[in-house]
């Protein structure tokens, strides 16, 4: 059972990111590349949407020490200390992720990966194993579905992208059909965007990114 202090933590948190959405006022700030995030571990979407990580130093287990971030990956709780000194534990599974030297990292299947655009629409990498499926004729198949005895396999580590939807903390697949769900909400962009050709949009995801998010500002607090 969650420890009732960390509940009430969260929904502080959700609080604070309600009302940081809602407005923007002297405690926030506008993003851009100089902005440096406050060091600590992100117990959900919105402590990161807050800029409100547990500091490394009010963590009690596992140590926090040049292994941490490791250990992280392979524990069950952590274990730290709120702003009034109670000793809360929550479950390693809710962790979002981290912040260290400015930088945030998120927890994606069952690995830290650096988020290096931020916007309303951020982008990040990571790897994963991929499984490729090719039958007697050479002939590549992607249907996982449908594999003959004849066929052989393949795995490899392949490079992932994907999406934030930071208003919503969703994770996506990054490419030019959910870009035009994600942008929707701007018609000029969004029509602009669908009035290219396929391979134009294939090619032009990243472009029209940023062309979102220069419209579409996104503010932290402080």
């Amino acid at each position: 059972m969650l420890n009732k202090h960390f509940i009430l933590f969260l929904l502080f948190s959700t609080m604070l990111f309600v009302a940081s959405a809602q407005q923007k006022n002297a405690d926030t700030v506008r993003y851009d590349y100089s902005f440096s995030f406050n060091n600590g571990l992100y117990t959900s979407f919105y402590s990161f949407r807050n800029n409100a990580p547990i500091p490394f130093d009010r963590i009690v287990s596992p140590a926090y020490d040049n292994d941490f971030i490791t250990s992280i990956l392979h524990c069950e709780t952590i274990s730290y200390y709120d702003e009034n000194g109670i000793l809360n534990e929550i479950p390693q599974k809710l962790i979002w992720g981290y912040a260290s030297n400015g930088k945030p990292n998120i927890l994606w299947d069952n690995k830290f990966c650096l988020i290096p655009y931020i916007g309303t629409i951020s982008h990040f990498m990571t790897t994963e194993t991929v499984t490729r499926y090719i039958n007697n004729s050479g002939t590549m198949m992607y249907d996982p579905m449908y594999i003959p005895s004849s066929t052989q396999s393949y795995t490899s580590e392949e490079l992932v992208h994907y999406f934030i939807n930071m208003n919503t903390g969703d994770i996506i697949p990054y490419n030019s059909n959910t870009l035009t769900e994600l942008i929707k909400n701007d018609t000029e962009l969004h029509d602009e965007y669908t009035n290219l050709s396929k391979r134009k949009r294939k090619k032009s995801v990243m472009e029209y990114v940023q062309k979102y998010n220069k419209r579409h500002p996104i503010y932290f607090n402080k």
